[in-house]
């Protein structure tokens, strides 16, 4: 089982370059948030490449008769500083249905910006939860229960 990590590297007057590294161990997650820490780097979109992939709409050039597919989850992991955040979407091995859940934290009191996608306030949790979050995330294929999460659309309800 790994992880499937994807970032951009933004070094000052160059395009950004996308990156993406296969994590395999426990070392190798704990590196990664590292790396995410360093001011030229994005934050990650994460996948397990053991999780399943669901059928799109989008034909397959390569298989005419066929379609792309995609995993049945994602998660955004990034760090500002000495915080960080996660979201998850997807099917989280912990229910029936999907769901689109963001890390629990005590700040900051607005919502903030991590990849593209807008996370509501409190999301923000220590780096070191983040990666240990992301061992589990990469030991057991389902959402990380070490971290408290909260939805988008009721903060207070998480």
């Amino acid at each position: 089982m790994t992880l499937q990590a994807q970032y951009w590297v933004h070094e000052p007057g160059q395009a950004p370059v996308e990156k993406v590294v296969e994590l395999a161990t426990g070392d190798d997650v704990t590196a990664f948030v590292t790396t995410l820490a360093e001011e030229v780097v994005s934050d990650a979109i994460l996948t397990h490449t053991a999780r399943p992939r669901v059928d799109t709409a989008i034909p397959d050039d390569g298989a005419p008769s066929g379609y792309l597919t995609m995993p049945d989850h994602s998660v955004i992991a990034g760090i500002h500083g000495a915080r960080g955040a996660l979201s998850y979407r997807g099917d989280d091995g912990h229910g029936s249905e999907p769901v689109h859940l963001y890390s629990r934290g005590d700040g900051p009191e607005r919502p903030v910006l991590y990849e593209t996608d807008e996370f509501p306030p409190h999301c923000e949790i220590a780096v070191e939860t983040v990666a240990d979050a992301l061992v589990e995330f990469l030991d057991t294929g389902k959402r990380p229960l070490n971290v408290a999460w909260q939805s988008a659309a009721d903060p207070a309800a998480g």
